[in-house]
């Protein structure tokens, strides 16, 4: 009876395998003939000499020995030099030292989206690229620094990113979207928001979220594509709201990740509300970034002289003065042509600014809500590699605008008095009355309703409409899927509005 030899301290062994021999031959670069022969030849002495437990550096020694005399001593050296197959590498972490395992790492590698086969095959390479290398201990930061680097070189810098984002947020689900970026963690507070920003009733909106997130913890996968959470979100919607709020919820992710940068442009004479309805549109559709034309008008006054621009150094509505010649007296109030051409030098001169405020945003790829009275339709016009959507905020009632003002006047502790814009009150209404003109025939929709809600979600709607007719065929699969592609922004093409500066301006 053959006693069976095996290999390891007294406190843990393992049968002899003439595999991981062989495998230690191929590593440094034997043939598989050679190798296959020194792991029978070891395993040949190993027996003659009658023993039954051997030691790994026992083995080593016999294996680089046997390799000198089979295969000469450059086969030797590499194999002596390398961390053998059958010899731990141990990762050292807080709680101890454990020995790699290719089980353990392809198992994280799954949860990055790999194959199971593909990440057993990746881990197998980082083991034998540490073997090369004689590695006999690392840290668990070595060993994942290694694994991005092998990752990024066969695979790219997506599966890289996630798997850092998993190292860097262990036990955290992450959300991947489709634009190759490193996964964002998941969060029950900013699915509510969403939600809340579509129309779900706040109960329902919790309790959405809290389910959503219950399923994604009980998933095996770590990481989960965006559209596959947005799917399920929108089936609870179907069974706690209804079909119709799971649609608009469906359509209002599609405005928060859109595949090219929206530039929203709310104009509107000077107290219509637009900051207020600005911040709210920005907050429902996910946009960090508001920008005042009044800020970027501040910013070129301190840049040019009053002497140089005067009309930029004053008010839209007194920005006539300017323009009235020296030797003649000035009224007190101006002529609706001569009102109109001060507003208009001026919006020329603030759109300077604001299309380098838009040029940036695109440059970066980050969408920008952009508000102010000289956001005139048809002076900035669409641009290439954005999704440009004008909008014009009217108070169609003098009395309503005349509130406004009176209110705007105690939530800023008259910081803009009140006086001086009464004082103009009649050129503010010319001056909306012509932005409705132009609006109107360049087929900018307007939003005249009293309350912010119904304003941002009018405001809402028109983004959708838009977004959905500017998609081409190839983003519309991709984020409204195969089904649902060819269902929506089919419509009357009449009922879409150009962009401003499609029509002249």
């Amino acid at each position: 009876m053959t006693r069976e030899l095996r290999i390891g301290s007294p406190g843990r062994q393992w049968p002899f395998s003439r595999g991981l021999v062989a495998e230690s031959l191929l590593n440094a670069g034997a043939s598989a003939e050679m190798a296959s022969a020194v792991a029978r030849r070891v395993e040949a002495e190993l027996r003659s000499g009658r023993r039954s437990n051997v030691s790994t550096a026992q083995l080593k020694a016999a294996v680089v020995e046997a390799s000198r005399s089979m295969g000469g001593d450059d086969l030797a050296e590499v194999v002596e030099q390398q961390t053998a197959a059958f010899e731990d590498i141990l990762v050292v972490a807080k709680k101890g030292a454990l020995p790699f395992s290719r089980g353990v790492l392809s198992r994280s590698l799954e949860d990055t989206g790999l194959p199971p086969r593909e990440a057993y095959a990746l881990a197998s390479r980082i083991d034998i690229r540490l073997r090369q290398q004689g590695v006999r201990s690392l840290s668990v930061t070595d060993i994942d620094d290694l694994t991005e680097r092998t990752l990024q070189e066969v695979y790219g810098e997506t599966l890289q990113r996630t798997y850092r984002f998993l190292r860097e947020n262990r036990g955290r689900l992450g959300v991947l979207g489709s634009s190759g970026d490193a996964p964002t963690p998941f969060s029950k507070g900013i699915l509510t928001q969403s939600l809340l920003a579509a129309g779900v009733p706040p109960d329902s909106a919790r309790k959405v979220a809290r389910i959503t997130q219950r399923q994604l913890r009980g998933a095996e996968d770590r990481v989960i594509e965006r559209r596959a959470i947005r799917d399920k979100v929108e089936r609870l919607l179907e069974v706690e709201v209804g079909p119709e709020v799971a649609e608009r919820y469906r359509l209002l992710q599609v405005i928060r990740h859109p595949p090219r940068p929206l530039v929203i442009l709310l104009g509107g004479v000077s107290g219509t509300g637009k900051s207020y309805l600005a911040a709210e549109i920005a907050y429902r559709l996910g946009i960090a970034r508001v920008v005042s034309t009044d800020s970027i008008r501040e910013v070129m006054r301190s840049m040019v002289s009053p002497a140089l621009l005067p009309t930029l150094h004053a008010s839209t509505f007194t920005a006539w003065q300017a323009l009235v010649d020296p030797n003649e007296e000035q009224p007190e109030h101006p002529s609706t042509e001569a009102l109109l051409a001060g507003f208009r030098e001026q919006v020329q001169q603030v759109s300077v600014g604001l299309d380098a405020v838009v040029r940036r945003s695109i440059e970066e790829g980050m969408s920008v809500v952009l508000e102010g009275v000289h956001l005139v339709p048809g002076y900035l016009s669409a641009r290439h590699g954005a999704i440009v959507i004008p909008m014009l905020v009217t108070l169609p009632d003098a009395d309503e605008h005349r509130r406004h003002f009176e209110a705007r006047d105690k939530q800023t502790t008259q910081s803009r008095p009140l006086h001086r814009y009464m004082r103009y009150f009649d050129e503010i209404r010319v001056m909306q009355r012509d932005l409705e003109l132009l609006a109107r025939r360049l087929k900018v929709p307007m939003l005249d309703s009293f309350s912010i809600d119904e304003s941002a979600d009018q405001a809402v709607d028109v983004v959708m409409r838009r977004l959905l007719a500017e998609l081409s065929p190839a983003e519309r699969l991709s984020l409204l899927g195969q089904e649902r592609a060819g269902d929506v922004g089919n419509g009357d093409p009449g009922h879409e509005e150009p962009l401003a500066g499609d029509e002249g301006g």
